[in-house]
């Protein structure tokens, strides 16, 4: 670790940014532990976001002494994707890295997120518990914690509390699952206010529908993380993460705008790490053909969680316009990285985002046609929002053309995740709702 940075006895502090970190190996000892019995069911082992959220607030509780039972469920299968690199050693500890797994992974390439030594604690819980302990914690009555896709609103049997995490990002539920979750639903966890609303707006009762954000750990994204390599010799370099096939992501805006902005004489270079949907490799290909057109690294495949840090602090700006989204959680990662992030004004992102610690693009609210989304039937009109394409042209030039403020915002924008923002936090309102 920098020399820019120094262990505290409680944690560290970034001198930098001005502020305390609790260390992710330490228990807190607010919430040890009224929480006696608690399942969590997903994926665990993937690259994809839902199953990053599953690693983290399971290593969390398992961190505060709760006594939780993870319940891996299938992964939906990504397109196919280089495997990504071996883990490493763990950041906390000077044991060796453990062999990747190969099986039941669900990861392209067969390589599982919790060979990491950091998930160490998950993995060990997952083994620990044969199913007839299962069964008898059954038998006490459990909260049940589901979070995956496809969704599955099915009330486990014999659990005292239901929690169902599923994100939906445009105004109203799909027709089929409002009575599912009337029904069988005790608790619906939302990543934003945004998501929050739209199951309100549904018909879902606002007593049952609670925000509890993803969140970050700013020991890991940091602006001291050596880069990953990125094959670009230019000198400032903005960053696209995410499914850049699908249009909800907003990609096919960022590429107008970029190329509405610079020329290949500017020393820039747009790097996209794309995952999951599948690659657009024919946009990337059209863009390359015009020889006036401004740089792009296009990199399709899985990051595992030890490299993705690394992406952030090779680059120098996030740029997602989005459309619509749960939470942004790239966003997140980039600001406790220190790195600037341009983003669109709408929806989930305005629950961490500000103009103090981010460059807002403005957008509409737009409906969609029909009331449905893709193969959903939707019990409303459903609705995202457009950015504004020309002002998303200025502020990449603006961010270009004014560097120190927009490393200035960046480090403004870690004290503000470090403030409110990690998994710790998260970890805590789990606690809090369980009445631990």
């Amino acid at each position: 670790m920098s020399g820019s940075m120094r262990w505290h006895r409680a944690g560290i502090y970034d001198m930098r940014h001005g502020a305390t970190i609790a260390h992710p190996g330490r228990r807190t000892g607010a919430v040890e532990c009224a929480l006696a019995r608690l399942v969590w069911e997903g994926d665990f082992a993937s690259l994809h976001s839902f199953a990053h959220v599953n690693r983290e607030m399971a290593l969390g509780l398992l961190r505060r002494g709760v006594s939780l039972r993870p319940v891996p469920a299938p992964a939906p299968v990504p397109a196919p994707a280089p495997a990504p690199a071996p883990a490493p050693a763990d950041a906390h500890t000077s044991a060796p890295a453990p062999r990747p797994t190969t099986s039941g992974s669900g990861v392209a390439g067969g390589v599982s997120a919790l060979s990491w030594n950091r998930y160490g604690p998950l993995r060990r819980a997952m083994q620990a518990v044969e199913p007839e302990t299962y069964a008898r914690m059954r038998d006490n009555r459990p909260v049940h914690v589901r979070h995956l896709w496809p969704p599955d609103f099915g009330r486990p049997g014999g659990c005292a509390k239901f929690v169902l995490i599923q994100p939906w990002e445009y105004s109203y539920l799909p027709s089929a699952w409002v009575g599912p979750v009337k029904a069988n639903v005790d608790e619906v966890w939302a990543y934003s206010r945004s998501v929050r609303d739209c199951y309100v707006r549904s018909g879902i009762a606002p007593e049952k529908v609670a925000v509890i954000h993803p969140g970050v750990d700013p020991l890991l994204f940091h602006p001291y993380v050596p880069p990953t390599p990125v094959p670009t010799a230019r000198c400032y370099r903005f960053l696209f993460v995410g499914g850049a096939a699908t249009s909800r992501k907003g990609f096919d805006v960022l590429l107008r705008a970029y190329v509405r902005g610079f020329r290949r004489s500017d020393d820039v270079c747009l790097v996209v790490k794309d995952y999951f949907y599948g690659p657009v490799e024919d946009m990337i290909a059209g863009l390359r053909a015009d020889p006036d057109a401004p740089e792009v690294v296009y990199l399709y495949g899985g990051a595992a969680p030890w490299v993705m840090p690394g992406y952030y602090t090779a680059c120098d700006c996030l740029v997602l316009p989005y459309r619509a989204e749960g939470f942004g959680l790239p966003a997140l990662e980039a600001m406790a990285c220190a790195r600037p992030v341009i983003v669109t004004g709408h929806g989930a992102a305005l629950d961490f985002c500000s103009p103090d610690v981010a460059y807002l693009i403005p957008a509409k609210e737009a409906l969609l046609p029909g009331n449905r989304v893709g193969d959903f039937p939707t019990c409303g009109p459903p609705s995202w929002a457009e950015p504004d394409e020309a002002e998303l042209v200025r502020l990449l030039r603006h961010v270009f053309t004014h560097r120190d403020e927009a490393a200035e915002k960046g480090r403004r924008a870690r004290a503000h995740v470090i403030a409110g923002f990690t998994w710790e936090h998260a970890v805590s309102e789990v606690a809090r709702r369980l009445g631990g």
